[in-house]
């Protein structure tokens, strides 16, 4: 172990991601292994939170508020976006490289020959440093599907279903009612589980009766309405105290009309657990007002305007396209639409594309490597491709970068007050970007 207590971050980052043959290995048999060696410890209360979008919006509303009711929380999420530390947050704040670092430690003494991936390496890293802090409440947000997802290997005392779309279908399944079924894999059997996707594939509900669990349904037994004068939230179960079944005069935050779909279920997953947390409407108010969620619709800059969102699939790209619609344009007369784009080879680029390309003036396509990386020039003929594919009467615009930051300088230079510039795409184009702009500011 000598030569590993040497390790700082990057080495640490570096060893974990080629300790498996595989980047992506669906299995709990391995990980818990290590887990049990390291002490099987638990959290006092897990939330666990999987779906295909509105993972990370819902994981930081439901973490703003504990946090406002005095709950000291643990929220383990992926990818990150500049800093290997934000993955592992206790009551908002980054883990240090050295905590990372001492539980990395830990993990590799315990795993001895057990070969773990590099979101295992994690997982276990972010329990481990939640015992170490006694965290009253874990916030685990799902990587990928559910049942086969390392943080499945926690027992949840609740679970929350967002949004189901198509995505990571080589893992996952082609449709929504087999994804659907990967998803609600954390539902635990005589558990509680909450689905805030107003449109569920039946195999959830399914896999609730199965395992005998109470799920409770957006649009059955909670809703919410947007009002001029904010959020309305109703609790329609008898299993919501009477002070949480109708909050009136939310007030949220955040960009997108989608956000409201989110916090819906974060709502019914705070009654439904609040006897044990003692969350308040109060509690609620306050804390949805210091939500820390970058990159989700947000507008980085005016003139020009820079708008950064980590849309990465259909369904996304579409709520991105309808923000856009929604918001004005700086100029809408002379004004361009500037899109910055680069994204991985395994996502469904047409449907990514097909969502938001009408909207689209000029793009800046960026190559992203590793081994699910394509270039900027494979996106540009796959972007002619879907021009062709709908007919629009478009003279596309493209110009192809070897990386995110080259493809954002070349946007930003080129734009004018009147133009905004929209990145989007993956988590590492995003995050490039983002890391990018910090770093002007030193």
């Amino acid at each position: 172990m000598k030569q590993f207590e040497a390790f700082d971050l990057n080495d640490w980052v570096e060893y974990t991601q080629k300790q498996h043959w595989r980047t992506i290995e669906l299995r709990l048999d391995r990980i818990q292994d290590v887990w049990e060696r390291m002490g099987g410890f638990k959290p006092n209360f897990v939330i666990t939170v999987a779906g295909t979008n509105g993972k990370g919006s819902s994981v930081s509303m439901l973490d703003a508020v504990l946090r406002q009711a005095g709950k000291k929380t643990g929220v383990y999420t992926s990818p990150h976006l500049v800093r290997y530390n934000e993955r592992i947050k206790v009551n908002d704040a980054p883990a240090s490289d050295a905590e990372i670092c001492h539980g990395f430690c830990a993990i590799e003494k315990a795993r001895e020959d057990i070969p773990l991936t590099y979101f295992e390496f994690g997982t276990l890293c972010a329990l481990w440093v939640f015992n170490r802090e006694e965290v009253d409440v874990a916030i685990l947000e799902v990587g990928m599907g559910g049942r086969m997802d390392a943080v499945n290997m926690i027992e949840n005392d609740i679970a929350l279903i967002t949004t189901i779309d198509i995505d990571h279908q080589q893992w996952l399944g082609t449709d929504r009612e087999k994804i659907g079924a990967e998803k609600a894999g954390i539902i635990q059997p005589g558990g509680i589980a909450v689905c805030a996707d107003p449109d569920p594939p039946s195999s959830i509900g399914q896999t609730a009766s199965e395992v005998g669990a109470a799920l409770f349904q957006v649009g059955r037994d909670f809703s919410v309405e947007s009002l001029e004068s904010g959020i309305t939230w109703y609790g329609n179960t008898p299993s919501i105290s009477d002070e949480w079944k109708n909050i009136e005069q939310i007030e949220l935050p955040l960009m997108g009309e989608y956000q409201v779909r989110n916090l819906a279920g974060v709502l019914a997953v705070l009654g439904l657990s609040q006897r044990w947390t003692s969350v308040t409407p109060t509690d609620l108010r306050l804390g949805l007002k210091n939500i820390n969620l970058p990159c989700r619709c947000q507008v980085v800059s005016l003139a020009p305007e820079l708008i950064v969102d980590v849309a990465h699939n259909r369904q996304s790209a579409m709520e991105l396209a309808k923000f856009l619609s929604t918001r004005p344009h700086p100029d809408p007369k002379n004004g361009k639409t500037i899109v910055v784009l680069g994204v991985l080879a395994d996502k469904g680029l047409d449907e990514i594309v097909g969502a938001i390309i009408s909207d689209i003036d000029v793009w800046y396509l960026a190559t992203l490597g590793g081994e699910r990386g394509q270039t900027g020039i494979d996106l540009r003929e796959k972007i002619k491709q879907v021009n062709a594919a709908l007919n629009l009467d478009v003279d596309l615009q493209a110009l192809t970068f070897d990386t995110p930051v080259e493809a954002y300088e070349a946007a930003m230079s080129s734009a004018t007050v009147s133009d905004r510039v929209v990145v989007f795409g993956s988590f590492y184009t995003v995050g490039d970007i983002m890391g990018h702009i910090e770093s002007l500011k030193v």
